[in-house]
């Protein structure tokens, strides 16, 4: 006992921390118990499913990885590449794996902002020279050990992180934001013992932050920003603000300007600002837009951490662009918001460096993403590095600035298990790519891509009437041909072959010129009986596409066959026997019969295809302009000039 505080013992705060970190970890493994089997959705189709073939690896070989690295997105990506391609080479499609490395990543990343709380606390010099109160508890004895529990704890528990946790391709930002925690740690620990003469452990925890540093960059380009932030914690707790000598300034200078010259490099090669202008070409705004429009969104950044009730909560985001500084007006009430952050973070590093620090910190790490790289406008995980230290900032001052320390812990504990409650019931939104895809749908019902999305998650299960459904509701919004095509790939399934020939008539129409599309009409074509137009366009896929073979099997295989059948009414008697229950070969045949003249035959089949279920609900569209069954349903249309032939030629007979 020293002037009536109870001393506590090393052993005794290393029991109280490992208590505290088995909180940490069980408290986010309920947060996300119900993660563990939802689906792939969104980019984890184009990363990981579809679109990056090198990812999925056969072998755990040097040939495998540097295949892996040196395509697609393992250019850019190369560590949450390799992580990625790992997980589906153990467990292949069952997301299962994936969300155990994610959940992982997301505690060591909180394990490791507990320890880093704890560090910056000692060296901050607002923590240092306070005496403890009279009565000893969590908050008194081990005040560094409990703000940095609670301010981790709120963390890990927000929902915002659900978008970089259960989101699984969103490892590349969480994989990022571990290293770049673990560089900063090692770096302060390293230069404290710098300082007491312990130069060869210094080395190596100096060495252990360059090579997590190196992980951050090699996760995602967010890493670049680490030794901003790395310097600037040295000038603000190591160098106590101090005036810095004009080589040590240039030292640094070039330091910064070799990683992040050399990171725009990698990243967007010799012509940078050539790279982030044509990022611009997909997008619907221009680089000013975007610009003015970030300020708004690093507003309502604050608005969700401060307010993160799920049914706020989104992945795609369908945010208002500002077209100028007063359209909207809140894009000028933003930037002052923003600028008013930089000043006071400028101005109050002297007398309240904590907080300058975690300012500068949030504003640091959004520099990347929120400013005129050609990008999305909004996303929330794009928080989940910078929020650290604003967490870390308001739990510091609450339990520094309240005197009722217990009620103050108490208050953040409520706070916390409400946030674990929410990031829970977010989590159920992930459970089905159906059940994401409606949450963003009536988040954003005027932004097709959600709609679109839904529709193809319909598909993906079989739901083709549904999917047809929510792809034409995204065409009242957006024309776009690739949303024809999956129209007709729907329509293909439920046997609606005219539609589904119309449909992708569309998409090439619109420019969607690719072989898929036109071996799909094709394909349609035979099914509705027009084998010489189903040629031409077999024809004009091989063109767009000479290595693909199934297509020109498909080619060879029809060209065969009408050379064998012969004649037109030969070819669709055969295809009638081959495709039994398809309703349009059968009304083609009665329409080749009718043109003939040949009523009785007409009648039979038409008659055949009426049996089989033909849709007459689709109007004909006709070229002849005084065409008096032009409004008749095409089975209606049909029938009429049968019986109107029979009838002319009846009354010739006469």
């Amino acid at each position: 006992m020293k002037h009536g505080v109870c001393m506590v013992k090393p052993w005794q705060k290393f029991g109280v921390a490992g208590v505290l970190i088995m909180i940490l970890i069980i408290s986010t493994l309920l947060a996300y118990a119900n993660t563990f089997e939802s689906p792939f959705v969104f980019d984890d189709f184009n990363v990981i499913v579809k679109n990056n073939p090198h990812l999925h690896i056969k072998e755990l070989s040097v040939d495998a990885f540097k295949k892996l690295v040196t395509k697609a997105d393992g250019k850019k990506r190369p560590l949450s590449i390799i992580t990625l391609a790992l997980n589906y080479y153990y467990g292949g499609r069952d997301t299962f794996g994936y969300h155990i490395v994610n959940i992982t990543i997301h505690i060591l990343t909180g394990i490791f902002l507990f320890f880093l709380f704890i560090s910056i606390q000692r060296q901050s010099p607002q923590a240092a020279g306070k005496a403890p109160p009279e009565k000893p508890f969590l908050l008194s004895e081990f005040m560094p050990v409990g703000i940095a529990f609670l301010s981790a704890l709120l963390w890990l528990l927000h929902p915002l992180q659900t978008n970089a946790v259960t989101y699984i391709v969103q490892r590349m930002t969480s994989l990022s934001a571990m290293f770049s925690i673990l560089s900063l740690l090692l770096y302060i620990k390293g230069r404290i013992l710098m300082r007491v003469g312990r130069s060869g452990l210094a080395a190596c925890l100096l060495s252990g932050c360059f090579l997590s540093g190196l992980g951050a960059v090699l996760s995602k380009e967010n890493g670049a920003m680490l030794p901003v932030c790395i310097l600037l914690y040295e000038w603000f707790f190591f160098q106590d603000l101090r005036p810095i000598p004009p080589k040590q300034l240039l030292a640094g200078g070039l330091v910064v300007a070799l990683v992040m010259g050399g990171a725009a490099y990698f990243f967007l090669g010799n012509h940078p600002m050539d790279r982030i202008l044509a990022g611009y070409d997909q997008w619907n705004f221009t680089l000013p837009q975007r610009v003015l429009t970030e300020y708004r969104v690093i507003a309502f950044y604050f608005s969700l951490m401060a307010f993160p009730y799920p049914g706020r909560l989104m992945v795609d985001y369908d945010y208002p662009i500002s077209q100028s500084f007063m359209d909207p007006p809140t894009t000028l009430i933003s930037a002052l918001l923003v600028l008013m952050l930089v000043i006071t973070a400028i101005y109050s590093a002297k007398k309240h460096r904590l907080f300058s620090f975690c300012l500068l910190w949030f504003l640091i790490n959004l520099v990347i993403e929120s400013s005129i790289i050609g990008i999305e406008i909004i996303y929330e995980h794009r928080l989940y590095l910078p929020s650290m230290m604003v967490f870390f900032i308001m739990v510091y001052l609450a339990c520094h600035h309240i005197r009722r320390k217990r009620a103050a812990a108490a208050a953040i504990l409520a706070i916390a298990m409400v946030l674990g409650a929410w990031t829970y019931q977010r989590n159920q939104v992930w459970a089905s790519d159906v059940g994401f895809w409606q949450d963003c749908a009536q988040k954003s019902p005027q932004d097709a891509r959600p709609i679109q999305n839904l529709a193809y998650a319909f598909q993906q299960k079989g739901q083709h009437a549904q999917a047809v459904r929510y792809y034409q509701k995204s065409l009242l919004l957006e024309n776009h041909p690739v949303t024809y095509f999956n129209i007709g790939v729907s329509l293909t399934k439920m046997k609606r072959h005219k539609e589904a020939a119309a449909a992708y008539r569309q998409a090439i129409d619109l420019k969607y010129s690719s072989s898929a599309a036109y071996a799909k009409l094709a394909h349609e074509q035979v099914m509705l009986g027009d084998l010489e137009d189903a040629l031409q366009t077999y024809q004009q896929s091989v063109k767009i596409d000479p290595k693909n073979e199934k297509v020109k099997q498909a080619f060879q295989k029809l060209t065969r066959f009408v050379a064998q059948c012969r004649t037109e009414i030969s070819c669709l008697n055969l295809l009638c026997d081959e495709y039994p229950q398809n309703p349009e070969l059968r009304f083609k045949l009665a329409s080749v019969y009718a043109s003939q003249g040949n009523a009785m035959d007409a009648l039979i089949w038409l008659e055949q295809a009426y049996k089989k279920g033909f849709d007459d609900a689709e109007l004909l569209e006709s070229d002849t302009r005084f065409d008096p069954f032009r409004q008749m349903p095409r089975f209606e249309h049909l029938k009429a000039r049968i019986a109107a032939a029979a009838s002319q030629k009846a009354m010739g007979g006469l």
